[in-house]
C-alpha cells in the first residue's frame, strides 16, 4: 500500500482541514495526498517510484507538501533519501561538485509554495521551520562545510556567525547511498538524528528550541520537502516518508524490536568504549558503565 492515513486525515483529504494525522508513503506511486511544485516529480528508479524533488539539472527548484494541514504542535517524522549524479563546477568553499540538498519543511502558508534554487528551495518561506541536509558550502550563508545539517527558521538559510544549530556530517549525502533522517518535536525542542544505516541514533546531532504554534499562530501546518540546484546539481530523491504523532526516542533500544532487553545489553557490551552515537546513551561520547545503568533503568517495552 503506497500510503495510509487515519480517519481524521482521510476526512481532510475530502476537503476538511485535519488537526492531527498520520502520513505514510512507502513509495510514491500515489501522490494524491501531496502537491508537487516546480521541478518536483515522481520517477521510477531501483528504489521503486520515488519523489524526485529536483533532478540532476542546473537552476532547478522543487517542493512537495501535504495537500492538507496536519498537527504540528508535536510530531515525529522519519524519511529515507538518496542523492545521485552530483555534478557541476567547484567553487566557493567546496572541494567537489554537487548541490544543493534537501530540506524537510513545516509551514502554514500553502501546499504550493517553494523557494529559489540557491536556497535549497526553502529560502524565503515564512513562517516556517526547515531541517536542511545541505550538500553545498555557501560562504555567504556561513555554512560550516559542504556537507552539513541545520535547523532553520522562516526561510533563512544564513546560519550567522559561528553557524549555530548546524553540524558537519563526515560522509557525503550525495554519495548515492541511502540516508535516514528522524525529526522529533515534543512541543519545545526540535531534534534531528541522521544515519547511513536504518538504526536511529540515541543522541541527536542538532537540536533547537522553537515554539511552533506561536511562530505559526496555529497548531497545524503543511509538511513536506524542498530542494534546489544552481550551478551544481544532483538527483534529490525521497524514498520513504512517515509523519506521525510525537514518539520519544526509546532510550536503550538498539536493535529495532521495540524492547529494551538482553539483546540490547549484548549490543552495548560488544561496543564497549565506542563513541558511536548509536550506543552512547548519555551523550558523553563513549559507551561505558553509565550507559549500562541507563539501559537497565529503561528495561522493558518501549513507551
Amino acid at each position: 500500500m503506497q500510503h495510509r492515513i487515519i480517519a481524521a486525515l482521510a476526512a481532510a483529504a475530502l476537503g476538511a482541514s485535519a488537526s492531527s494525522g498520520t502520513l505514510v508513503f512507502d513509495g510514491f506511486a500515489d501522490t494524491s495526498l501531496l502537491v508537487l511544485n516546480g521541478a518536483a516529480n515522481t520517477v521510477t528508479t531501483n528504489d521503486g517510484v520515488v519523489l524526485r524533488v529536483t533532478p540532476a539539472l542546473g537552476s532547478q527548484s522543487g517542493s512537495a507538501f501535504s495537500s492538507v494541514t496536519v498537527n504540528a504542535a508535536t510530531f515525529s517524522t522519519k524519511f529515507i533519501f538518496r542523492i545521485t549524479e552530483p555534478g557541476g563546477t567547484i567553487f566557493d568553499c567546496n572541494t567537489e561538485a554537487g548541490a544543493d540538498g534537501i530540506v524537510f519543511v513545516v509551514q502554514p502558508v500553502s501546499s504550493s509554495i517553494g523557494g529559489v534554487g540557491q536556497g535549497i528551495g526553502y529560502a524565503g518561506i515564512s513562517p516556517s521551520v526547515g531541517v536542511e541536509f545541505d550538500t553545498w558550502c555557501n560562504a555567504a550563508n556561513n555554512d560550516p562545510s559542504s556537507n552539513h545539517v541545520g535547523i532553520d527558521l522562516n526561510g533563512n538559510v544564513n546560519h550567522g556567525p559561528g553557524a549555530p544549530f548546524t553540524a558537519d556530517v563526515a560522509e557525503n549525502f550525495d554519495n548515492g547511498e541511502l540516508w535516514y533522517g528522524w525529526v522529533d518535536y515534543d512541543g519545545t525542542t526540535l531534534e534531528l538524528r541522521i544515519s547511513d544505516i536504518n538504526v536511529q541514533p540515541q543522541q541527536p546531532i542538532v537540536t533547537r528550541e522553537v515554539d511552533i504554534p506561536t511562530l505559526f499562530g496555529q497548531d497545524t501546518a503543511y509538511v513536506g520537502f524542498t530542494s534546489g540546484t544552481g550551478a551544481d546539481w544532483g538527483n534529490h530523491d525521497i524514498i520513504y516518508w512517515e509523519y506521525d504523532v510525537f514518539s520519544p526516542v526509546c532510550v536503550g533500544e538498539l536493535n529495532g524490536d521495540g524492547y529494551v532487553d538482553g539483546a540490547d545489553l549484548g549490543i552495548l557490551l560488544s561496543n564497549w568504549g565506542s563513541d558511536a552515537e548509536f550506543y552512547d546513551l548519555n551523550g558523553d561520547d563513549t559507551t561505558d558503565g553509565k550507559d549500562i545503568g541507563i539501559l537497565l533503568a529503561n528495561w522493558g517495552p518501549c513507551p
